[in-house]
């Protein structure tokens, strides 16, 4: 399969082909697609070509449709082929099953007054509310801004773990006021 992404042909049987009551059943063909997060999560169609015959003999334009949900591994079936889809890791969110990890940094201050924090997600954004004395490492969690459930409805959940974002130069205002809070 070649589209504008990197996608490999494995040309592997389905699952069961082999021989049953006698007959052997035809092998499907197999090609593996790589796909972001981001359309992991959204769902996409693609347009790709598929090879046909021996090397050098043609290949055939497809135009797929990847449902919203699916992660590495993932295998859809259409007609008369099958795709496994690897999707790439992404620079922000981390994903474990149908949840989705993201770490936020937030400032100094906020995590000891409090305050609200607007997140960036996947799709849209949402806003948080930080509590005062929040320490590094915590975890809020937002049902239901996670990754679509592929096979029934709903979606996973959003975990926002908090890190404390401590400036690496001050002025000496901002000296001045850390070193009077730390003596009270």
């Amino acid at each position: 399969v070649t589209a504008d992404w990197p996608v490999y042909v494995l040309n592997l049987p389905a699952a069961g082909a082999g021989f049953s009551g006698g007959r052997q059943r035809a092998r499907r063909e197999v090609y593996e697609i790589s796909i972001s997060l981001e359309d992991a999560i959204k769902g996409v169609t693609k347009d790709v070509m598929l090879p046909r015959g021996r090397a050098g003999e043609g290949s055939e334009k497809k135009t797929i449709k990847i449902p919203a949900g699916v992660d590495t591994g993932s295998r859809i079936r259409f007609d008369e082929f099958d795709i496994v889809v690897d999707v790439k890791k992404d620079r922000r969110f981390h994903r474990e099953g149908d949840d989705l990890v993201v770490e936020q940094d937030i400032s100094y201050a906020k995590a000891a007054l409090g305050g609200v924090q607007d997140i960036a997600l996947i799709e849209g954004s949402v806003k948080i509310h930080i509590q005062p004395g929040t320490q590094p490492g915590t975890l809020i969690r937002i049902k239901g801004k996670g990754a679509p459930h592929v096979r029934a409805g709903g979606r996973g959940d959003l975990y926002i773990k908090i890190q404390i974002h401590i400036p690496t130069h001050l002025t000496n205002r901002q000296k001045e006021i850390l070193d009077e809070l730390e003596h009270e």
